[in-house]
């Protein structure tokens, strides 16, 4: 019985407490100074008592909300439903004093609201802090925080925000000075960084990675690699993210976990260090200007001090006293001719190699001679052998040269160009083209319908496609007719027209002397016009009869095949099918199955089957097979039956069909019936299954499935 009433007890508590937690609303902003930097503080949110509106009680009470570099999120009950209606006061306190206060009023949002949205009266003029609200504790009155505030250090005159803070010698907080790029010493003072026997690592604060904030990112990259890696603080919406927990680092690319992943609306930002001497904002020094990566060169530093004697230029031809080249310096044309020179060795002395150099003078242009005189100074000597030939080959200018005799059984021939030993039937015909005799009787090519891929081995009739070893194809635009013919030989006998090989040489297919096709398989693909198998059939079975023999009886429209020697027909579904349903107290066509004429011979069996139901418990039925105009079954089933099923077996002679029938449910009993009917097969015949409620009613009697199987006669005596 405790046990009991203490179940009962938590289980009350448990809905208690989830009914009392009331609706919040999300204030999500970012604080900023205005000076642009970011405000960093405490909010300090005061309300009185009221009623939420699912009527949760909000006692007086106040709520301290940290601001860390500017992010604001905050969740509150909306004010501007309750009851009464209410506010709330808030103060921002920063750099140890309350800033300013101002009024916000809440409404219910499922987004997070900024705060305009809240905002309903400005910030008191010139911060100062409103008069506490009464009955509020004073200073003066907690014994010892007087004493206790003034042993905290205070603002000295020297104070300035966004800066770095020393302790001045009265013990007063005062700002360094300096410029931002400098680095700040232990005695307060600054100076740029780098000096005093080392380089000072390089900070990055407040960054924004780049990457898509969208609620499934989590790729997000910085503008440098943190060093050390882990000196990177990563903030979302103000909360730092622990390293390998919520987020891993690789260089610059942070990934974040997927429990994690940033949502929309969500503000992030890095602070971290950099390698000695690589911050992005190091002043250079020395010669150059600027700042670091990205440094200049003053203007002024480089001077013909500069340039080595050995160097071999002249600056002014550079204009290198210039920060910016002028055409007033270009070299002259004999200058830039020399530059681009064209004979003599270069040296140190020679820098330009150049006809017009003085100190350089060109080859003797050669002298005129006879033909293969000793003054001849081609490559080919001047003494004739037997069967030399005298050409004039080359250019600018051709010169007559010795071709010497070619092998055996070489022609002479011209290339279009030159004289050249070559084979005897040289075409000029493209790579791939077919010689043939034309109707001239001139050797001649068509390498666009006649072609050899001697690469890939492939011959092509009709095109020059080459997609296989053999591809006949007649590609002549709209009047072009492939056709492949294989004709028998006086002698072919029993060989095979065709025969398709393995690679090994073992035949998988055939095309034998009387049209027989045989193969290790056949594979046809249908489509939706044409079936994939095709059999025209005959009006009588054949005579030779193997096993595993099949065919098509055109006069008995049914399909055999032998087995064990003996002659079968196959089973023919002729329906199968679902039906319909209804409430109808007259009969019904549910299904139903036709019959051509004279599609049924004497000696056919059709097999009916039926599976009817009852969708109700307060109304009887009744169901109806019907073999033409004659019933074969009627059965009534009363209320409480649901399922109601049977089958009809008919065979089918000269005269009609004699059948018997079976039907049974699940409270009607098995009930059995034979009989004639003499309907004629010579028309067209059908099948009905109907039914009928018994009474009015919303109940119904539904045909679930029936199924009509022909077995075709067939005789083995």
């Amino acid at each position: 019985m405790k046990a009991r009433r203490f179940s009962g007890i938590l289980a009350l508590w448990i809905v208690v407490s989830l009914w009392a937690v009331p609706p919040l609303t999300t204030v999500q902003d970012m604080l900023f100074k205005a000076d642009g930097t970011a405000f960093n503080g405490t909010l300090f949110i005061e309300w009185k008592s009221f009623e939420a509106v699912d009527l949760s009680a909000i006692a007086t009470h106040s709520l301290t909300v940290p601001v860390i570099n500017g992010v604001l999120r905050v969740q509150l009950v909306p004010t501007t439903n309750a009851t009464p209606l209410a506010t709330y006061t808030v103060r921002y306190s920063s750099d140890g004093r309350i800033q300013f206060s101002e009024t916000w009023a809440v409404p219910p949002s499922t987004a997070p609201l900024k705060l305009r949205d809240v905002r309903v009266a400005a910030s008191q003029p010139g911060g100062t802090e409103p008069p506490p609200p009464p009955g509020e504790i004073q200073i003066t009155d907690v014994v010892g925080l007087d004493e206790a505030l003034a042993l905290r250090p205070v603002k000295g005159a020297g104070y300035a925000p966004s800066r770095a803070a020393y302790i001045g010698a009265d013990g007063t907080l005062e700002a360094v000075s300096g410029n931002v790029t400098d680095c700040v010493r232990v005695d307060g003072t600054s100076g740029p960084c780098g000096t005093g026997g080392g380089v000072a690592p390089g900070f990055v604060d407040g960054e924004t990675p780049a990457g898509l904030i969208n609620g499934s990112n989590v790729i997000f990259t910085l503008a440098d690699a943190p060093n050390p890696s882990t000196s990177l603080e990563l903030y979302r919406n103000g909360l730092l993210q622990r390293a390998t927990t919520d987020y891993t680092l690789s260089g610059n690319v942070i990934t974040f976990a997927t429990a994690a992943t940033p949502q929309v609306g969500d503000l992030l930002q890095a602070f971290y260090r950099l390698a000695g001497g690589a911050a992005p904002l190091t002043q250079a020094g020395g010669a150059l200007t600027g700042n670091y990566p990205d440094p200049q060169i003053a203007e002024g530093v480089i001077s013909d001090f500069n340039i080595a004697a050995n160097a071999g230029i002249q600056e002014f031809k550079l204009a290198l006293n210039f920060p910016t080249h002028t055409n007033a310096n270009d070299p002259t044309a004999d200058q830039k001719a020399a530059l681009g020179g064209t004979s003599g060795a270069p040296s140190a002395t020679n820098r330009y190699v150049t006809s017009q150099d003085p100190r350089l003078s060109d080859l003797r242009p050669p002298a005129g001679h006879a033909l293969l005189g000793e003054n001849h100074n081609d490559t080919t000597a001047g003494t004739p052998a037997r069967g030399d030939v005298i050409v004039a080959q080359g250019t600018l200018p051709p010169t007559w040269r010795r071709l010497a005799l070619g092998p055996a059984n070489r022609c002479l021939i011209s290339n279009g160009s030159d004289a050249v030993w070559n084979a005897c039937l040289f075409t000029g015909f493209p790579q791939g083209a077919v010689p043939f005799v034309d109707g001239a009787g001139n050797l001649a090519q068509n390498a666009t319908r006649l072609a050899w891929d001697n690469s890939n081995r492939r011959l092509s009739v009709g095109n020059n496609l080459g997609l296989s070893t053999l591809f006949v194809y007649d590609a002549t635009p709209a009047t072009g007719v492939t056709g492949l013919s294989v004709r028998a030989g006086q002698s072919q006998g029993t060989q095979p027209l065709q025969s398709w090989q393995s690679s090994t040489g073992a035949e998988v297919g055939y095309v034998s002397a009387s049209g027989t096709v045989g193969a290790v398989a056949v594979r046809a693909a249908g489509s939706a016009s044409q079936s994939a198998w095709q059999e025209a059939g005959a009006a009588t079975d054949p005579s030779v009869r193997n096993s595993g023999d099949s065919w098509y009886n055109t006069t008995q429209q049914a399909r055999k095949e032998v087995a064990a020697g003996r002659t079968h027909t196959l089973p023919q579904v002729l329906c199968s099918s679902v039906g319909g349903s209804t409430n109808s107290t007259t009969h019904t066509r549910l299904g139903s199955c036709t019959f051509p004429a004279g599609f049924l011979k004497p000696g056919d069996r059709v097999d009916i089957r039926f599976d009817f139901s009852h969708e109700g418990i307060e109304t009887g039925f009744t169901i109806e097979v019907r073999w033409g105009g004659s019933p074969m079954v009627t059965r009534s089933a009363p209320m409480e039956e649901s399922k109601l099923t049977g089958k009809v077996d008919a065979g089918i002679h000269s005269d009609g069909a004699q059948w018997s029938m079976q039907s049974w449910g699940t409270l009607a009993g098995f009930a059995t019936d034979v009989g004639q009917a003499s309907d004629s097969l010579a028309t067209p015949l059908t099948i009905d299954l109907l039914a009928h409620m018994d009474a009015a009613t919303f109940e119904t009697v539904t045909l679930r499935n029936f199924t009509v199987v022909r077995y075709p006669a067939q005789s083995n005596p």
